[in-house]
């Protein structure tokens, strides 16, 4: 297998996915009945961040496409069980409750990105319908709606702006701006992308500790390349941008 990430090999990427999955079995079997309740809300939490990482260290380690469809769905699940595990919290657990809730910048990318991925494979109607009900949050974020309603769902209430502006304002211009602008305009971002995102959480962690990271990908744009049909070929020398993700939601 050769690894489409040019910071790490394949073998790398080899021991961070058994990692991680094996805190995803161990979790997704106990989380729901974990016998501290409080405990449940960060065990979710991280249910659902850990299965994110594992599709993109899928990607980067080589995975052909299609056998990474499994970990889209078992995000899909983990944030299913984060949605009952804050729904059954207690009245004492509210603030805990809106923590975990709350809409950070790496919720706005998570859900781009599967949103991303979810269209290079192909996903049916029905299929993407349960993807864009787990991420939720309609009518928070600009940029999360305005992808999930190109995505089919229509009928969503748009946020007026993006909840980072200082990250995502210029993409979610391109989203928005007349498709004849939307090529330099998207451009424009991706040369930028990887000083934009640096207050996301995993933005330095090729210079943390063996085993933080996980991939530097812009999904978002990808997706947006997608879902607008944007020309991306003055993109392709990006390191960080997938074209293999963007060349399978194209292909017929």
């Amino acid at each position: 297998m050769i690894s489409r990430d040019e910071n790490k090999d394949a073998a790398y990427f080899d021991g961070l996915a058994e990692f991680d999955q094996g805190v995803i079995d161990r979790d997704m079997a106990r989380v729901e009945s974990f016998d501290r309740p409080e405990g449940r809300f960060g065990m979710a939490h991280n249910l659902s961040k850990k299965s994110l990482e594992l599709c993109i260290i899928k990607y980067g380690r080589g995975d052909d496409l299609p056998t990474i469809r499994p970990s889209v769905w078992q995000w899909v699940k983990a944030q299913e069980i984060h949605a009952r595990v804050m729904a059954a919290a207690s009245p004492d657990h509210r603030k805990v409750k809106e923590m975990y809730e709350k809409v950070t910048l790496d919720t706005v990318y998570n859900a781009l990105t599967i949103m991303a991925f979810a269209k290079a494979l192909k996903f049916k109607p029905d299929e993407l319908k349960r993807v864009i009900h787990a991420i939720g949050h309609a009518g928070e974020d600009a940029l999360i709606d305005e992808a999930a309603r190109a995505l089919g769902d229509v009928g969503r209430r748009v946020a007026g702006t993006c909840l980072y502006p200082k990250v995502y304002d210029p993409l979610l211009e391109v989203w928005r701006c007349d498709p004849s602008v939307r090529p330099a305009k998207l451009l424009a971002f991706a040369k930028v992308w990887k000083k934009k995102i640096k207050p996301i959480y995993w933005s330095d962690s090729l210079n943390e500790a063996e085993g933080a990271y996980f991939g530097y990908w812009c999904f978002d744009v990808a997706l947006a390349a997608i879902a607008l049909e944007i020309p991306d070929e003055a993109l392709r020398d990006n390191p960080c941008y997938p074209k293999d993700l963007v060349d399978a939601a194209r292909s017929k």
